[in-house]
């Protein structure tokens, strides 16, 4: 339905609430364009109705609120067949009971947004257009032209499943963009996988007409982490009560200097002053419609211009006219993280209002969630802390491991991924040697490295590595040293007694130093030493590492590892010319035409050390001399 501003704005207006504050634009002369040429463009929005939505889905809420008084039509797809099939365990009426939450839920969100109701978007369950014949003939014919490659490409999560029906879902979501019948989608950076495979495909099965896509930016989690419905200490729940949302956000790290992946800058920058910059608007429009109370987060007193005011102690608001300023602010010290987290705090608890109060006043809604998310759901969700190797197939192996130097400690997700991720890309070369990486966030290397790869594979038991000899930095979690890197015992097999040293991640400033002899060296007592001495008893450990790997090579043969030669042709690396990697140097071409001409091949060199190398011919002595160095 047309908005009450629509005819009063001009393009360039309209065309700054379409774009503005988007992580990525495919096509801006094309949205330029069908700004001019239609009174009112439509956009969609869709959704996969699985966990219990949380504050970060204002990200595109923002947007939606944006496109509506930019004069778009607007749409959210409830995609419940969609979430069927990629959360397989729930039932089809456990979706439709989470369906119909997503609709309450959302509906209230975009209420609190600036007021205007629910009734501004138009909602639209997936099934009821991909379970009708002609789009099955549709899906039939994209799934004819569609390799498992393609239906693995938009992201790792997808390259490991083992099931078959999340593979339809990125079919699904191309054809959602024709059947919508809008002129622009909008989705997460997430997404761009997907949009992608959607650009290269529906032009083969005959939909040509174009569509926008529109790519907001994403929220972290409060602990560094992606915001999840799966952590609840990662998120703020829609239902959350006032208390708990200030005791999570006064627990969210916001560490002085920090603005990469710095969860309450990013809520300041994405959430909250957009926000306030819509309520101004619409006050400034003396809007009727309004069905909540939605006050600018300024000042009474704060001057012309100003679109945020912050208590900066207590008492005395600092007032702002952009996001910008805020964080230059919050650099230079004169907001304090604590002035920034009471600002955020007070801010999401005035969001959350409007939506707890339409939640006790609907019987319905209250209905969806207890048969969507009943009793007992909330107890399945992750605990607040995650060690990565929780599933290792020696429990034994789950545990410290240290000298007076180095400690190894089961990687845990909530402490020590932001500060590696910070760390890590500083040094992109880190990744250089293997399949993984680099990383442009902590939400991506938590997702699609440590989540998709490491917890499913029970052969691998992953440690931080911690330099004892140096102080934490500051805001590390870890009060014992500092981060150094990773480390981690791989393909491990406790019947055919084997292990293999691998993911040996030292960080830049730590390499050429005492850490990884001593790591690697803690990790070789580990394995080889007998149960009775503190070890695992293990018979071989293997290290393998690119040919090209000099450094690594290098490494292990010092460590006293013996070569036992190459295998050719024993990785790919997906996507690995637009990642810095280096290859074997050899061409992909190949008739089962299943490569991407990005990719790149490895050989990799193997070496080894085992239980008679360790226990009889003095390797042992040899990793304890090394160890012992004082460079």
């Amino acid at each position: 339905m047309p908005t009450a501003t629509q005819g009063e704005l001009d393009f360039e207006t309209r065309l700054d609430l379409v774009t503005r504050g988007l992580g990525k634009i495919d096509d801006l002369e094309f949205i330029k364009n069908t700004l001019r040429e239609k009174k009112m463009p439509k956009l969609f929005w869709g959704v996969a109705p699985t966990g219990r939505p949380h504050i970060g889905y204002l990200v595109p809420f923002v947007k939606l609120a944006e496109a509506v008084e930019a004069g778009l039509e607007t749409k959210i797809l409830l995609a419940d067949i969609y979430a069927f099939l990629v959360n397989f365990k729930y039932p089809l009426q456990v979706v439709e009971h989470r369906t119909n939450y997503y609709k309450y839920a959302l509906g209230a969100l975009f209420e609190a947004i600036n007021g205007r109701p629910a009734s501004s978007l138009q909602f639209h369950p997936q099934s009821a257009h991909c379970t009708t014949k002609e789009y099955t003939l549709d899906l039939f014919k994209v799934l004819s032209l569609t390799s498992q490659a393609d239906a693995r490409s938009p992201n790792d999560e997808l390259r490991n499943t083992k099931m078959l029906s999340p593979l339809i879902c990125p079919l699904l979501q191309a054809l959602d963009e024709p059947w919508m019948k809008c002129d622009f989608t909008l989705g997460g950076l997430d997404q761009a996988g997907y949009f992608d495979y959607t650009g290269g495909i529906l032009s083969k099965i005959g939909y040509n007409d174009k569509c926008g896509h529109l790519l907001n930016q994403m929220l972290p989690g409060l602990r560094g982490t992606k915001m999840s419905a799966s952590d609840p200490r990662s998120k703020i729940d829609l239902l959350d009560d006032p208390e708990t949302v200030c005791d999570k956000i006064s627990n969210s790290i916001c560490q002085p200097g920090m603005v990469e992946d710095n969860p309450i800058l990013a809520l300041l920058k994405v959430v909250l002053v957009p926000i306030s910059r819509l309520r101004l608007a619409r006050r400034s429009a003396k809007a009727d419609d309004t069905v909540c109370a939605c006050d600018p987060y300024i000042g009474a007193d704060a001057p012309e211009g100003s679109i945020y005011s912050i208590e900066i102690e207590k008492g005395v608001l600092r007032h702002y006219k952009s996001y910008e300023a805020i964080e230059s602010d919050f650099l230079s010290g004169a907001v304090s993280p604590a002035a920034l987290k009471g600002a955020c705090a007070k801010g999401i608890n005035q969001l959350l209002i409007h939506i707890r109060k339409s939640f006790e006043g609907s019987p319905e809604w209250q209905d969806a969630l207890n048969l969507g998310y009943g009793e007992g759901e909330e107890k399945n969700e992750a605990p607040v802390t995650r060690i990565a190797s929780d599933n290792f197939c020696i429990p034994a192996a789950i545990r410290e491991i240290s000298n007076d130097r180095i400690k190894l400690t089961p990687f845990n997700s909530t402490i020590h991924a932001a500060e590696f991720v910070m760390v890590a890309n500083q040094y992109p070369d880190v990744w250089a040697h293997g399949p993984f990486g680099p990383f442009d966030s902590t939400h991506a290397f938590i997702s699609d490295f440590i989540e998709s790869f490491i917890r499913p594979n029970t052969g691998i038991m992953m440690y931080a590595v911690i330099d004892k000899t140096r102080a934490p930095r500051a805001g590390s979690p870890d009060k014992e040293g500092t981060l150094a890197g990773i480390i981690a015992l791989c393909n491990t097999s406790s019947v055919m007694q084997t292990t293999e040293i691998a993911f040996v991640f030292t960080l830049a400033p730590f390499q050429n130093t005492h850490v990884t002899t001593n790591a690697v060296g803690l990790l070789l007592g580990f394995a080889l030493n007998p149960p009775e001495d503190g070890g695992l008893g293990l018979r071989r450990v293997q290290w393998t590492t690119s040919s090209v790997n000099e450094k690594s090579i290098v490494t292990a043969e010092k460590m006293g590892f013996t070569r036992e030669g190459v295998m050719r042709w024993a990785m790919v690396y997906p996507g690995g010319k637009t990642k810095g990697k280096p290859g074997n140097g050899k061409s992909l071409e190949s008739p089962q035409g299943h490569l991407n001409q990005d990719d790149l091949g490895r050989d990799s060199v193997v070496l080894s050390m085992c239980w008679d190398d360790w226990l009889i011919k003095g390797k042992k002595d040899l990793v304890e001399r090394r160890m012992a160095r004082q460079n």
